[in-house]
């Protein structure tokens, strides 16, 4: 008869037979990415008006839906290098692509709850990011590394306000990080002020108010209000890897 007991029998089999357990991926990464689908040609569109003073160039569209109220360019004026459409389809196209994007991005379950309101000094990887309070600023430099995967993407949810605010404000991308990937959910108004570099898009709920000299690489949607801007250099990213 064999010594062997049952007990030994069956660990001997959970031995042989037993399925390795897999990690599972981090939520930012297994689920789908937040696309910007028509409006990523757009360096600005709004909801009510667009309104540029002094010598601000858009490199890609700009326009507004439903609202056609677009001002400041044209000879002399602003510049905006691809198509201006006041309450058309491709702008109302863009407009109805930025709120599908708010909402998808406002949706995802958070996976780092930062410690302060400003995001000036910090280095932070791929994430849906929250913060200890409503309203969200910049002061100096907020670096976001690309290394850990090059197409994560950064989300920032802001529940009210958010202020880029000073010369000092700026977005360095570094390990790959690309622009396209980086979205401020801002969910009443945000202010970028005078010239502030930023780098992402920012989907505001209400509206957005550039400051002189300020420049992004991104896309800026005011959801429900104005973009107003002053001598502003805004690039669209038309391609992008997610």
């Amino acid at each position: 008869m064999s010594t062997f007991s049952r007990a030994t029998i069956l660990a001997l089999f959970a031995t042989q037979f037993s399925i390795p357990s897999l990690g599972h991926p981090v939520l930012e990464q297994r689920t789908p990415p937040i696309v910007m689908g028509s409006a990523i040609t757009f360096g600005a569109i709004a909801a009510t008006t667009l309104t540029s003073t002094g010598a601000t160039v858009i490199t890609g569209d700009c326009g507004t839906c439903p609202g056609t109220g677009i001002t400041g360019f044209g000879a002399g004026a602003g510049v905006c290098t691809g198509s201006i459409g006041a309450g058309n389809t491709a702008a109302c196209n863009a407009e109805a692509d930025c709120l599908t994007a708010y909402n998808d991005a406002a949706a995802k379950v958070h996976t780092n709850t930062l410690t302060a309101t400003d995001l000036g000094g910090l280095t932070l990887d791929p994430g849906v990011y929250i913060f200890p309070t409503s309203n969200a600023a910049l002061s100096t430099t907020l670096t976001l590394n690309g290394t850990s995967n090059a197409n994560g993407q950064f989300i920032f949810q802001i529940a009210t306000t958010f202020s880029a605010s000073a010369t000092t404000s700026q977005v360095v991308l570094i390990g790959g990080a690309q622009a396209c990937n980086v979205y401020f959910i801002v969910g009443s108004s945000a202010t970028i002020g005078g010239g502030s570099q930023m780098q992402g898009n920012i989907l505001a709920y209400t509206s957005i108010a550039v400051n002189s000299a300020a420049s992004n690489e991104g896309t800026f949607c005011a959801l429900n209000g104005a973009i107003t801007l002053i001598d502003n250099a805004l690039t669209a990213q038309t391609t992008c890897s997610t």
